[in-house]
């Protein structure tokens, strides 16, 4: 009787982990239909004029983004420039001297998680999905990705399919989180588009508000590179 009983509870545990799966498969698929994600494949470069917000106020900015993950900002008011060249990160700044210096790790991720191509559960293996949770009294699929040193927690609207919000939980070395909300979604050529994005952490809050958009922008590897020092 409780060899039966274990088999019995084997076998429920199973079929709950495959209904979850086929679960997850097709909120995978209605969120990829979402982001367009068959059109950002052929996207390789994007230019954005707007305001990148901070503490000290708000300065209007040109973003560039290039696959597979680099970044660039440059102020349009004064000398201020962040980058990640897809191996390091680095800024030009007042409070640097106008010198080229390193960014911290907090920095860094945040600069790597402010845009994605399309959605950045794309190609994801090992991913989990948790349920349905409520956030601001909206339900949101809670999918789950552990990369080992990062724990990566995506929330999709159950209504629109879209990314709203992503935690990244740093566990090795110096832990820390950064929090992604993507507080407006635009269309521009058909495509879904983040057009403002919160990104926090304990010590630092930025916001990114993207108003002119050129997909497909040529803009060469040495842009993003962090120039030798003089």
């Amino acid at each position: 009787m409780k060899q039966r009983f274990i088999i019995s509870i084997v076998l429920l545990l199973g079929l709950i982990h495959a209904r979850a799966q086929d679960s997850l498969k097709y909120i995978l698929h209605k969120h990829h239909e979402a982001h367009q994600q068959e059109l950002w494949e052929g996207i390789k470069t994007l230019s954005a004029k707007g305001n990148w917000l901070s503490i000290h106020g708000s300065y209007p900015a040109t973003f560039y983004f290039k696959k597979p993950d680099k970044y660039l900002m440059i102020n349009q008011r004064s000398r201020f420039i962040e980058a990640w060249d897809g191996v390091e990160s680095w800024t030009i700044a007042k409070w640097t001297k106008s010198s080229v210096a390193e960014l911290s790790a907090e920095e860094t991720l945040m600069n790597r998680t402010i845009f994605s191509f399309g959605s950045p559960l794309k190609g994801v293996k090992g991913i989990e999905n948790k349920g349905v949770v409520f956030l601001d009294k909206a339900p949101h699929h809670w999918i789950i990705e552990d990369r080992g040193p990062l724990l990566i927690e995506y929330f999709i609207s159950v209504k629109t399919f879209l990314l709203t919000k992503t935690i990244i939980t740093k566990k090795t070395g110096e832990p820390f989180v950064v929090v992604r909300d993507v507080l407006k979604y635009g269309n521009f050529q058909g495509v879904s588009f983040p057009t403002h994005i919160k990104l926090r952490t304990r010590k630092m809050v930025a916001e990114y508000i993207f108003n002119k958009i050129t997909l497909g922008d040529p803009v060469k590897d040495k842009r993003f590179s962090r120039p030798e020092k003089k």
